[in-house]
């Protein structure tokens, strides 16, 4: 099992993205090709505000293109050195939007935690792990280049945290050690009088056989993060958590909590 096809989110004048260092470093590790995704949200407004084809907007294009042509630049040649195979794109519109559209046919996307929603409230990168249908790794700021040695998996039987398993497992079956962090049941289910086995140890050392299982009573995403960096993992597996109700499904709210103060990179699935 393996990733193929990854993609990157190519944040304007940032040079030396976490998210792209990372990026390189999976697409290496998988021989996979990278796509590096450079989204420009201001001339997509101004073309829907008065049009494609007005003087306003044809004169941003222009002003524009010399940062999407350092950016295709900057970008291609970072893929060279790694020796990765890269191509970039250019897409207009908001970034979660169409990083969530091209995510779709990816294997995993890849962003840089601390991104708002385009200057319109809300985190960027939550909103693709909640609503991009794809793996989404989130890089600290502060960086990390290499990781999945050590994996820690949260883990509380749902739908969520049960896709971000499977989503993982190309790296859970790299890791070096895999640690489980078994929180409480939230999914409710009355009719059941005699439970099957459904043991996440069991299923996860078909994939690896350094797999260890430890109970975790934590409350929000700091607590999350911590039993993850105390058991010594570099990369923590979790579900993600939507708006409302859902936010408070797994662990306090955790989805929101992990994001706003990342510590170590995360990778999150719905």
């Amino acid at each position: 099992m393996a990733w193929k096809a990854l993609l990157v989110h190519l944040k304007p004048y940032n040079e030396n993205a976490p998210a792209l260092a990372a990026a390189l470093s999976i697409a290496r590790r998988f021989d996979a090709s990278l796509t590096g995704l450079h989204p420009m949200r201001e001339l997509a407004m101004l073309k829907l505000l008065v049009g494609p084809d007005s003087p306003s907007a044809r004169e941003a294009e222009a002003r524009d293109a010399p940062l999407a042509r350092k950016a295709k630049d900057d970008f291609l040649a970072a893929c060279r050195e790694a020796g990765v195979a890269g191509q970039f794109e250019i897409a207009e519109g908001n970034a979660n939007e169409v990083l969530c559209l091209a995510g779709r046919v990816h294997d995993v996307l890849i962003v840089e935690a601390g991104g708002s929603l385009d200057g319109r409230g809300g985190d960027l990168v939550e909103e693709c792990a909640v609503t991009a249908g794809t793996a989404t790794i989130i890089v600290p700021s502060s960086g990390a280049e290499q990781f999945g040695q050590t994996i820690a998996v949260a883990w509380n039987h749902s739908r969520q945290s049960a896709a971000a398993v499977h989503a993982a497992l190309p790296l859970i079956e790299r890791a070096q050690n895999v640690v489980v962090l078994l929180g409480e049941d939230r999914d409710a289910m009355p009719s059941v009088t005699r439970r099957p086995a459904a043991d996440i140890g069991s299923y996860l050392r078909l994939h690896n056989p350094n797999v260890r299982v430890v109970a975790l009573s934590a409350t929000d995403g700091a607590d999350l993060q911590s039993a993850a960096l105390a058991a010594g993992a570099d990369l923590l597996v979790m579900g993600a958590y939507g708006r409302s109700a859902w936010r408070e499904f797994l662990f306090g709210g955790a989805t929101r909590a992990v994001v706003e103060n990342l510590r170590l990179p995360v990778l999150m699935a719905h």
